[in-house]
């Protein structure tokens, strides 16, 4: 169904192209499509706030879009983009299928597709450009953040590790969760595949919060009896929906949790003094856009540009609140 879906949508935009006549802008003149997945997370939110700063500093004409996480609306987005003559697109959905679909479509045209954080492959083996998350090292360093509590205060010892993911987000991302798991064995905790559980979020989007919750919840009346519960979550959005359930639940001394990202989310919990949701893996959200526009353009210009491009990472804590709002972009 999903296919028939982008198959359809295919069909309408390549029609929408074609009604307004192609381009209707000056050649010579540099234009980037940035379609954003959704304002409302702060995460998104605040690469796309770099990505157009730092496109008005080299002074390139930069169009945005925003999809709200809805699927139906990525692939139009981006042919009205094309319609206006954008040069390469910047893709903020992390949908892998939909993404595989956009490099098919826009290669067709000769125009490139930059990935955020996850990367696109389209259905014969075309590969757009990925920028983003380290996925494996933000989930190791995250693992190793959880490690030092575990082996501090359960001796070293977990009852389970649930990691929250969406499958959509493709193979690359659920590097985040399992890169954990090799986090916590480097840090000395045994881990046996029996004690690992992925938790799948669906399609994520706005209502993970929501999701994780529900799921947490349902997961923690479930099991009563369990006091060493290790969490690793794809985003701080998510994490947020397992703070509430576990919260609720009364069982804040029954799980750390790490999250990949840090945000409001985080401040806010440790603001009421919790101790479960340790810290994230620093993602620097802030900066995207110093990398991903040299890097937009240096593809245009015919320059030997790698496939992938990634942030280094870092596990902040409490103790590294100053850094972890310096990343955020408070003051």
């Amino acid at each position: 169904m999903r296919k028939l879906l982008i198959a359809m949508l295919l069909i309408v935009t390549a029609g929408m192209l074609f009604a307004n006549g192609g381009k209707e802008v000056a050649d010579d003149e540099i234009i980037i499509g940035f379609n954003n997945g959704s304002t409302t997370v702060d995460f998104l939110r605040q690469v796309g706030e770099s990505i157009e700063a730092v496109a008005a500093e080299y002074g390139v004409k930069l169009l945005v879009a925003e999809s709200n996480f809805e699927a139906e609306k990525i692939l139009p987005n981006v042919d009205n983009m094309l319609v206006q003559g954008a040069d390469i697109i910047v893709d903020f959905n992390v949908n892998a299928e939909i993404g595989g679909s956009l490099v098919d479509y826009c290669g067709e045209k000769g125009v490139p597709v930059i990935g955020i954080d996850v990367l696109y492959t389209g259905a014969n083996g075309a590969e757009g450009y990925f920028f983003g998350a380290n996925n494996q090292m933000a989930g190791e360093v995250c693992g190793e953040g959880l490690a030092v509590a575990i082996n501090a205060n359960w001796d070293g010892e977990i009852d389970k590790y649930l990691a929250f993911f969406n499958s959509e987000n493709g193979d690359l991302v659920r590097l985040r969760l399992s890169g954990m798991i090799d986090g916590m064995r480097k840090g000395g905790i045994k881990i046996s595949e029996d004690q690992i559980e992925f938790i799948e979020m669906g399609g994520g989007g706005s209502d993970t919060t929501l999701i994780a919750n529900q799921k947490m919840t349902d997961w923690l009346t479930a099991h009563p009896d369990f006091t060493k519960i290790a969490v690793g979550t794809v985003n701080t959005e998510t994490g947020q929906g397992v703070f509430s359930a576990v919260q609720t639940s009364g069982r804040d001394s029954d799980v750390y949790m790490a999250t990949n990202n840090n945000g409001n989310q985080t401040l806010a919990a440790w603001e009421q003094g919790d101790n479960m949701w340790l810290g994230g893996s620093a993602y620097y959200p802030t900066k995207y856009g110093e990398y991903i526009i040299p890097m937009a353009l240096d593809i245009l210009a015919g320059k030997d540009v790698p496939r992938i491009m990634t942030m280094e990472h870092k596990f902040l804590t409490r103790d590294n609140v100053d850094e972890v709002k310096a990343e955020m972009g408070i003051e």
